[in-house]
């Protein structure tokens, strides 16, 4: 019994279990957190691996299917502007993962969002991906990250944030001012007007008028009628088509407002070219005007916004907002607007403007718009003491690229005996003997059509395409590319530098293949609007020809295809 009173219950007590629960509580909620981080943790790495695998097995199958394209071109290819998301489980197995969005353009997808393991992956233009609402890193290389170092807070000019939307940045003051927002770009030198960062696209316009052209037949007081206009059909039918696939793919729809100048958002239209409306012009000035600003090109240009029933505004030579009746021939300057873009060179400025990697290595694959040097035999120094003739890309076909003298011939010319040229007139001895002094090497010798038909008051650009002249050696054609005061004629213009010019103070006006009426032939003055001239009077010569490309195509060597380097011929 003795051993009994040594017996010991053993056992907690009701207050041990308690703090044994509360120690159990305040571990679980320290771990538990931790728990799910590592949890969550985890589903992001195979998320982001997931997106990874479905990127990388994208880009395989195009790279794969392009390849089959070019052994043959009747074959079905997926990875174009059309494909959508239904289209991806053909191309790669997608696991978990869904797909939001995606978008292909050129050769590259341009956009990609992923649902997987409950969160979205964004593709960034680094190739990595952000997730969910996290902002994509900007890339040091892209051309709004290289346009942002610009910026110090307060500026009041050059660039500028804008008042009411702290993402968006425009550019404002003189060339002195606005010196380093100039863009080579598919085969056009820009101007960058304005940028958004958080949409990551900029808003450019072509510093040099690309031609000169009447805007429309009867003023546009419609989206409709605008929509019919000489000039818009030329901006989104005629320009767009110039354009290399690969630029047109980084174009955004755009809403231009083309209403009346005190109200230019009174009439609105989306369309992937237009032109710059009267406020834009303004707001690079001081507000009230525009002018020597840096969008004052001392040339003559349209803008978008009609003053009356019979008139359109425009910019005249010396950078005043005018009104103008449409069967005035004034420059066009195309806006657009672009996803940002990586720049590999350039410092943005008129003479090393900021550029990307796109080089053309032979005469197929040059873009509209671009320069090349060209050997030259003659005996006239008709391109300089160098013997090099700069041309500029015109357009292009199955076996020959048209291109235009970047500058004008050494001495002036008569047109000829008649409106109608043929190769009998007095132009033609001087186009000849320029033609004849660059070898056949590179010269297409045999004939291709000029159009020489009339461009009287209220034509359309296109009505000179019912006369024809067939034949190797012409002048620019209205309507075409590079038919306006693209380059300097002896007047220092703010948009080029005339040290690329051949002989520019030559002549203050240049001939064109175009009759004006039954006693005066079109020509292009100094100031960027076509005028006319009798027959008998002396103007430029712009010559325009042709080169070989097709099966004979001929290999660049060096250049990068602009104003400062042009591509030189092997």
């Amino acid at each position: 019994m003795g051993n009994l009173k040594n017996f010991k219950k053993f056992g907690f007590t009701l207050i041990e279990l308690l703090a044994v629960i509360i120690i159990l509580a305040i571990v679980a909620l320290i771990a538990t957190p931790i728990i799910l981080d590592v949890v969550e943790d985890a589903r992001i790495s195979a998320g982001k691996s997931e997106s990874q695998m479905v990127l990388s097995g994208i880009n395989n199958y195009c790279a794969t299917e392009d390849i089959k394209y070019q052994m043959d071109n009747n074959y079905t290819k997926i990875c174009t502007s059309d494909m959508d998301i239904n289209d991806v489980p053909t191309m790669v197995n997608l696991g978990n993962a869904t797909i939001d969005k995606i978008k292909y353009n050129g050769t590259k997808l341009t956009e990609l969002v992923i649902e997987s393991n409950n969160h979205k992956f964004t593709l960034c233009s680094s190739g990595q991906f952000a997730m969910d609402d996290e902002e994509c890193p900007r890339d040091p290389n892209s051309l709004i990250t290289k346009l942002l170092a610009q910026y110090s807070e307060g500026n009041t000019t050059g660039l500028v944030k804008d008042s009411t939307n702290p993402n968006l940045y425009y550019y404002k003051g003189t060339n002195e001012e606005v010196a380093n927002n100039y863009l080579w770009y598919g085969g056009h030198q820009w101007r960058v007007i304005e940028f958004d960062t958080s949409a990551n696209t900029l808003t450019l316009i072509t510093q040099q008028p690309l031609t000169a052209i009447q805007p429309t037949s009867a003023v546009w007081e419609t989206e409709e009628a605008y929509n019919n206009s000489y000039i818009n059909i030329w901006l989104n039918e005629y320009f767009w088509n110039s354009l290399d696939s690969s630029i047109q793919a980084t174009i955004q729809d755009t809403t231009f407002n083309i209403g009346i100048y005190t109200d230019i958002d009174e009439i609105t239209t989306t369309k992937k070219v237009g032109l710059l409306d009267e406020d834009q012009y303004k707001r690079a000035g001081d507000g009230t005007t525009g002018q020597n600003s840096f969008l004052d090109i001392k040339d003559y240009f349209w803008l978008g916004n009609r003053s009356s029933s019979s008139d359109v505004r425009y910019v005249d030579y010396n950078g005043y907002v005018n009104s103008s009746s449409v069967s005035v021939a004034s420059g066009v300057r195309a806006v657009i607007k672009i996803s940002d873009i990586t720049i590999t060179g350039g410092d943005g400025t008129l003479v090393s403007n900021y550029q990307v990697a796109n080089k053309a290595t032979n005469t197929n694959d040059v873009q509209v718009g671009e320069y090349i040097n060209v050997p030259y035999n003659g005996s006239d120094n008709a391109c300089g003491n160098d013997n090099i003739c700069t041309f500029r890309v015109v357009s292009k076909d199955e076996d020959s690229i048209k291109v235009v003298l970047n500058g004008l011939l050494p001495t002036e010319s008569q047109y000829g005996s008649s409106v109608t040229i043929t190769t009998s007139h007095t132009i033609y001895t001087t186009l000849n003997t320029f033609a004849n002094g660059i070898s056949n090497t590179y010269r297409y010798t045999g004939n291709k059509t000029f159009y020489i038909g009339d461009y009287p008051s209220g034509a359309n650009y296109e009505d000179v395409q019912d006369e024809t002249l067939e034949v190797s050696v012409g002048l620019p054609t209205v309507g075409e590319m590079f038919s306006g005061n693209d380059i300097d004629m002896g007047s220092s213009k703010t948009f080029v530098d005339v040290n690329t010019i051949e002989n520019p103070t030559a002549s203050s006006w240049y001939w064109t293949m175009n009759r004006y009426s039954s006693s005066n032939v079109h020509n292009v003055s100094y100031s960027g609007y076509l005028g006319s001239s009798s027959v008998s009077d002396t103007d430029g010569v712009r010559a325009v020809i042709y080169l070989k490309s097709g099966t004979s195509a001929i290999t660049f060597t060096g250049g990068e295809g602009t104003p400062q380097s042009p591509y030189v011929l092997q």
